[in-house]
């Protein structure tokens, strides 16, 4: 099945409906990491929007320094080139807007209760099935690159999929009861992400992060965060503007920690 069910840019891009995210779809079969060969492509000037896939990633990495892997022709692996400027501490924002993107193609296409875990893993029945990864190159002359790197487990059996992780791991099909076509969840994704990435364009951030609190199941859990080597422990009572957690702590004071310096700890 995997050998026959390959991503190609050519199905990809066809009848594609978008402006800006999908305006160029390169797919490899063996990368490192599509986070660097989209860094590579950017500065040899590739087009806003350049969505870089790969079929196996040697090298995949997620938020903190995590490792990613996925099988080959099971996933859907790819980083999303952004040329944009957004004020640094709106930089969290990017990552809600993909992972309200991702959480409803899943709704939309496949009728499943795909929900988000704050800031950027996406979970089905209270298990990951992906996650988002985003990182900023900035340069003096031009505007700053984003890129957004998106990890999904479609069609991984559940004899390939990673034991003694942090969260019990997913993929689409496990929870859907049948293989997906990864071409058409691609396509639904970019679409996805190119629609409410002109919603943050816009900068309508409150519709962003109205949309990815209802979604989010962090929102009312009680949290211990550490943010500048101090621990603070409350419970979360919404998602503000610049996509930060906005936590009630023990004293009653309301404090927001952004999700590029914050590590949780659930419990």
């Amino acid at each position: 099945m995997h050998a026959l069910d390959r991503l190609t840019p050519e199905e990809i891009i066809q009848g594609l409906k978008i402006k800006t995210v999908g305006s160029a779809v390169i797919v490899y079969e063996r990368t490192d990491s599509t986070m660097d060969m989209a860094r590579k492509l950017s500065r040899m000037g590739a087009r806003n929007g350049t969505v870089v896939f790969a079929e196996e990633q040697t090298q995949g990495r997620g938020r903190s320094g995590h490792s990613w892997s996925c099988p080959p022709y099971t996933g859907l692996l790819c980083t999303i080139v952004l040329k944009h400027t957004i004020q640094p501490d709106h930089l969290c924002l990017l990552t809600g807007t993909t992972a309200v993107s991702l959480t409803e193609t899943i709704h939309d296409t496949l009728r499943l209760p795909a929900e988000i875990k704050w800031p950027n893993d996406i979970l089905i029945n209270g298990k990951k099935v992906g996650g988002i990864l985003v990182e900023l190159e900035k340069s003096p002359k031009k505007q700053p690159h984003f890129f957004i790197g998106i990890g999904i487990n479609v069609n991984t059996p559940e004899n390939e999929l990673p034991k003694q992780t942090r969260i019990p791991v997913t993929s689409l099909a496990i929870e859907n009861n049948g293989p997906v076509d990864r071409t058409m969840f691609a396509k639904a994704l970019l679409q996805d992400i190119d629609k409410w990435y002109s919603i943050l364009k816009d900068e309508h951030f409150r519709y962003i992060t109205e949309r990815w609190k209802e979604l989010c199941i962090t929102v009312g859990e009680t949290l211990t965060i550490t943010d500048g080597g101090q621990e603070y422990t409350g419970v979360v009572i919404d998602i503000s503007n610049n996509g930060g957690l906005m936590v009630r702590l023990g004293n009653g004071q309301i404090k927001i920690f952004r999700g590029e310096h914050a590590t949780i700890k659930y419990g």
